[in-house]
């Protein structure tokens, strides 16, 4: 008994010990705050546009973003700088051979949703208010009835002689009116905005296209006109966007599935399936079958990604035409932003060929850079970084995130370096939004997002540059 007594009384006196030792209210100690340094120049791209990027020219001050600043002076440009290489003359911005002083709102269509993002991580009321108000005005003001077609392709905005300009391609050929640049998938914030004009817009939409449907039915941009109708009818219960929709339907249903380019198959499929959800069945069900169908097209093609090559430009089995990396121009895709459409595809649908023809573009990127004498755009670096951030969340491998990082502290040097807006390309000193400056500061906010694990703000996808 006295040796059991002796062995607790030890027992106590050890935990005695250590309560005095050791401070009562110890906390284990905190895992470091990852470092993420690429969040100050998003502000500074969007701030600079905000005060110092917009319309506030001629007798109309719409609020509009110029598509093309001096970037030291942070003013209007009175020249027109080399366009950076890829870029036509004909789709940058004010009248041919004169000073790039236009607006044209579909470029900025990532800055417009960086805005509205930043307004909800900041809760910031002015980011929101800009982005309504280019928006607003755009709508209401973007051409006069009947054709209210606002100036996708070729055409924007001139602020200096308050007047819409269109260019032609070449020659004394008429100009050409293609309303979209890309998809334009703010059509919800319109309605919202400008229900009457965007309502009109869509209407406007296949009087203009019925001259060209039969080519159209080919094209990526047959999918973004049903996306608009899609909306429209959800929109307003008109059932007469239904039937414009079944019309072009008719008109490609039976189309050889080969025709075109792989590229559009995919946007097509993209479009379809985005339909698809905003109209009632059997409708719904129908755009969703041939979804599925441009899916296996696309994805039964064999893509020369695993030994050094991208994806496929065109059906020809005379003519391989694989995707570069990091050479963006008019009509080409690179393998990131070929990427970024299947991981659309993927996180909306689960099909397994796209997220492996997403990861096997992702892997391309793990062993290259741009090379030196390449003149690349920001949007190209943007659409590799939020690549990468796709195959990190989708298989968690490390390497995917290192690289996204590899590429984000690249772009900061070679587009930002000291000032506030980014080169038009690696070679260009002036800002031009038609390169992708709003795609490359929205991939700079999903990582910063992702390296902080900030989950209650969501960054927009960045997958509408098709």
């Amino acid at each position: 008994m006295p040796a059991c007594l002796h062995s607790m009384e030890r027992r106590c006196l050890l935990i005695a010990f250590v309560a005095l030792v050791l401070p009562c209210h110890a906390q284990p100690p905190k895992a470091p705050v990852p470092v993420s340094p690429y969040l100050p120049y998003v502000y500074r791209y969007a701030d600079a546009m905000l005060d110092r990027g917009r319309d506030t020219y001629g007798p109309q001050k719409t609020g509009l973003f110029l598509s093309a600043l001096d970037r030291n002076a942070l003013t209007l440009l009175t020249n027109r700088p080399a366009a950076p290489s890829g870029i036509r003359e004909g789709d940058r911005v004010g009248v041919k051979d004169g000073p790039l002083v236009g607006a044209n709102p579909q470029h900025d269509e990532n800055l417009l949703r960086l805005l509205y993002a930043l307004s909800e991580l900041s809760a910031k009321p002015k980011y929101r208010e800009g982005a309504d108000g280019a928006l607003r005005w755009f709508l209401q003001n973007a051409a006069p009835p009947p054709q209210n077609l606002p100036w996708g392709l070729r055409g924007s905005w001139n602020v200096i002689t308050d007047s819409a300009e269109w260019k032609s391609s070449e020659g004394n050929n008429p100009p050409i009116r293609n309303p979209f640049f890309r998809p334009w998938l703010l059509w919800d914030l319109g309605f919202d905005l400008a229900p009457q004009e965007s309502s009109r817009f869509a209407v406007a939409l296949w009087s203009e296209e019925a001259l060209d449907r039969r080519s159209l039915s080919w094209s990526r941009h047959a999918g973004f006109c049903l996306r608009t109708w899609a909306v429209a009818y959800a929109r307003t219960k008109d059932e007469k966007f239904l039937k414009e929709i079944e019309l072009m339907l008719d008109g490609s249903g039976n189309r050889t599935a080969r025709r075109g380019a792989p590229s559009d198959v995919l946007s097509l499929a993209i479009d379809f399936d985005g339909a698809a959800h905003r109209v009632p069945e059997p409708l719904a069900a129908r755009l969703r079958a041939m979804a599925s169908r441009e899916d296996e097209v696309f994805c039964s093609l064999a893509y020369p990604l695993k030994t050094g090559g991208g994806y496929l430009q065109t059906f020809s089995a005379a003519e391989v035409m694989p995707t570069p990396r990091w050479t963006g121009r008019y009509g080409s895709y690179t393998t990131a932003q070929m990427g970024m459409m299947c991981v659309s595809r993927y996180d909306n649908t689960g099909h397994t060929g796209h997220r492996d023809l997403m990861l096997a573009a992702a892997e391309a990127y793990l062993d290259s850079l741009p090379g030196e004498g390449e003149d690349i755009w920001p949007g190209t670096l943007g659409q590799a970084i939020s690549l990468q951030i796709a195959a990190w969340r989708h298989t968690a491998r490390p390497v995917h995130f290192e690289r996204a990082r590899k590429f984000a502290d690249l772009a900061v040097v070679k587009f930002w370096g000291t000032n506030a807006l980014p080169r038009a390309s690696i070679r260009s000193e002036h800002y031009e939004s038609i390169t992708g400056a709003d795609t490359l500061a929205l991939a700079l906010l999903e990582l910063h997002l992702q390296v902080l694990h900030i989950t209650a703000v969501r960054c927009p996808p960045n997958t509408v540059d098709r």
